[in-house]
């Protein structure tokens, strides 16, 4: 340098600093040459270099350097490798521009360093460094390769506002403190695979145009990438996080990698965009996980997940197919508002406490099966679009659907609840299928709709069944249901085949008549033990197809033990009525006898109607005994002309009662010819005899059927 007034130099200094009017043209010409420096810094001099420009190779390997060194606002034009050397004091770039490749390989840094605004138009090389001190590089620029792999920085590192215009390389970096990249853009691949940080971590934000992969990377407190967008992949697989992440917001362009990553407290994502895949398989948060909301463009994979605290998705929209299979949370899961547009998989899904869909909309399918909630399940004004599937569902508290609505087949098959299912004012618009379902409480599907076919085949009731108001327009099967209290079927309606073949009931209510059955009622094996309104046996009995025995004898048993032995009676009539309509006259015998029990007796139930036939035909043998020479004495003595009326009537009786009584014994019908008869008073009174025989034997019959069925 010619301008020997810039120039400091003593046997412990060398300082150049250039004026500041000086042009870059003027710094060009007036060139320091590189070894100057380097033999003063071997000389242990302290070395301040501003505003200047340093020419030639810069080589300072494997030296102890004693003394501060700072190179400021300068421009280092050749190569520099400083490899393996030890600075005892400040090393200070600020300002400067490395014009080719920089290489600070395995240097030890006993103080802080400082990049800051430093500009490396080559490779900047500081893999393996130590840095003592504080790391300064903020506002940097890094326009090829930067390479840190293996650095070990004692306390916090700041390169915030820093741009990377190459590779980022902080593989298997060591940070003794926090690492702050707030501000920083990387343009092509940033990796921080292995790096680890025992302070927090600040990307807040940050942009990341290539790909970031901070795979296995440890981070001791929080890490923050607040406002961070990321446009291509980003890697967090295995990552450890000790505190909280905060991605509140951030934006996903590509796929987000966060399988088995580990989060030692809340894992905060608010307002974050993935446009592409998010995996979260196998990830483990212990504390809260914060989607609401978050949008995932892609498919959102929360696989094996493990969350410890609540986790929130409300408002959430996923666009593409949605996997929770296996997830665990340990509070509750809030999905409240959340927009499902394909398959939603929560399959073996493992909630600690309640589950939150009040309301969300399924798009897709979507699917519970196996999963267990451990408390309460909300999905009230829920709407499904395909199949929704709760199969072998274990929810310990209530579920509420009150109303939902299920576009696709609702398949709760073998599912499991602890406490009330509330689904009033439901919709099924295709097959809703509860077999084998169990609760250990009350059910309710008041005013709920079933346009599809309802089966509850084998279903555990605990306590009441509540239908009010719903209405039926397909099949529905109740066959083996087991409903352990009150059953309600007031004003619901039945438009289709239904069927209770073996359920068990404890109480069951209908409604008014004529409405409810628009179709057949199978009732083969159902069981109960009340049934209100007793009037409504009727409309149940006219409408039971296939015919059986057991529901008019169940129905029979329980009015009776009710005390109603007269609807009891009309029952028993009814159902002998629907049998006695089933006899062919092929077999004319037990046609016969059917017609005659039941036009003699209404087949024991109508004892009355023997009254009749039996005064018709005692009042006519009264008249008849009354004629003249219609008996003889049975003794000795002179037989009067004709008897007098209750004389002839103990005839007529003693004659029709298959046994002898005192009353009417001393006479018996002569052989005389009746007049207006043309038969003799002895064949008269054979078929008398006969009546007797036939009508008496029926009405003891039918009396001691009677008692025997009160009994």
């Amino acid at each position: 340098m010619n301008e020997t007034e810039n120039k400091e130099v003593t046997p412990s200094l060398l300082r150049y600093i250039c004026p500041d009017n000086w042009s870059d043209q003027k710094k060009v010409a007036n060139p320091i040459d590189a070894e100057e420096i380097v033999e003063a810094i071997k000389d242990g001099k302290v070395v301040e270099i501003i505003n200047a420009v340093i020419e030639g190779p810069f080589i300072l390997k494997s030296v102890n350097v004693e003394s501060e060194v700072s190179i400021q606002r300068t421009k280092i034009r050749g190569p520099l490798d400083w490899s393996y050397a030890t600075f005892k004091r400040v090393l200070n770039f600020e300002n400067s521009i490395f014009e080719t490749d920089a290489t600070f390989k395995a240097i030890t840094v006993e103080k802080d360093i400082f990049l800051d605004n430093v500009t490396f138009l080559g490779i900047a090389a500081l893999s393996d460094i130590t840095v003592m001190g504080i790391f300064y590089s903020r506002s940097a620029t890094y326009k090829k390769q930067g390479i840190f792999t293996e650095g070990n920085f004692k306390k916090k590192i700041e390169l915030n506002k820093s741009k990377f215009e190459g590779e980022a390389h902080f593989i298997s970096v060591r940070i003794g403190s926090n690492a702050e990249f707030t501000g920083a853009v990387f343009k092509q691949q940033a990796i921080f695979n292995g790096t680890q940080i025992e302070g927090s971590a600040y990307f807040r934000p940050a942009t990341f145009e290539g790909e970031v992969n901070f795979g296995n990377a440890r981070i001791g407190s929080n890490a923050e990438f607040t406002g961070t967008v990321f446009k291509q992949q980003a890697i967090f697989s295995g990552t450890k996080i000790e505190n909280s992440v905060l991605f509140n917001p951030a934006t996903f362009e590509s796929e987000a990698n966060f399988v088995t990553t580990r989060i030692g407290n809340d894992a905060v994502f608010t307002g974050a965009v993935f446009k592409q895949q998010a995996t979260f398989n196998r990830t483990q948060i212990k504390g809260a996980a914060l989607f609401n909301p978050a949008t995932f463009e892609g498919k959102a994979d929360f696989v094996s997940a493990r969350i410890g605290s609540v986790a929130m998705f409300t408002g959430a929209v996923f666009k593409n197919v949605a996997h929770f299979i296996s997830a665990r949370i340990g509070s509750n899961a809030e999905f409240t508002e959340a927009v499902f547009k394909q398959q939603a998989i929560f399959n073996r899904s493992h909630i600690e406490e309640s589950v939150f869909f009040n309301p969300a909309t399924f798009e897709g399918e979507a699917n519970f099966g196996s999963a267990r909630i451990g408390s309460v399940a909300e999905f009230t004004r829920a709407e499904f679009k395909e199949g929704a599937s709760f199969n072998s569902a274990k929810i310990e508290g209530s579920v509420f659907f009150n109303p939902a609505t299920f576009k696709g087949e609702a398949n709760f098959v073998s599912a499991r609840i602890g406490s009330n299912a509330e689904f009033t004012g439901a919709v099924f618009k295709e097959g809703a299928s509860f077999n084998r379902t169990q609760i250990e409480e009350s059910v309710f599907f008041n005013l709920a709709t079933f346009e599809g076919e309802a089966n509850f085949v084998s279903a555990r009731i605990g306590s009441n069944a509540e239908f009010t108001g719903a209405e039926f327009r397909e099949r529905a099967s109740f066959n083996s249901a087991q409903i352990q209290r009150e059953s309600h079927f007031e004003k619901t309606i039945f438009a289709n085949y239904v069927r209770f073949e073996n359920t068990s009931f404890e109480t069951i209510y209908f409604g008014e008549q004529e409405v409810q059955f628009h179709a057949k009622i199978d009732l083969r094996g159902c069981i109960y033990n009340r049934i209100y309104p007793i009037f409504f046996w009727e409309q149940l009995m006219k409408h039971l197809d296939p015919y059986d025995r057991q529901p008019f004898t169940q129905l029979e048993e329980t009015f009776r033990r009710a005390g109603e032995d007269k609807l009891a009676d009309d029952v028993y009539y009814a159902q002998k009525r629907r049998e006695s309509d089933q006899k062919k006259l092929r077999n004319l015998g037990a046609w016969l006898l059917d017609r005659l029990y039941w036009k003699l007796t209404g087949y024991g139930v109508r004892l009355y109607y023997l009254i009749a036939p039996i005064v018709l035909i005692l009042f006519v043998g009264t008249i008849i005994f009354q004629l003249e020479g219609a008996v003889e004495p049975r003794l000795d003595m002179q037989p009067p002309l004709h008897l007098p009326f209750w004389e002839a009537f103990w005839v007529s009786l003693n004659t029709f009662l298959p046994v002898e009584i005192p009353s009417g014994a001393n006479w018996i019908p002569s052989s005389k010819i009746i007049g207006v008869l043309g038969i003799r008073f002895t064949t008269f009174a054979t078929l008398l005899t006969l009546a007797g025989w036939i009508l008496v034997p029926v009405g003891i019959a039918g009396i001691s059927g009677k008692l025997k069925r009160q009994k």
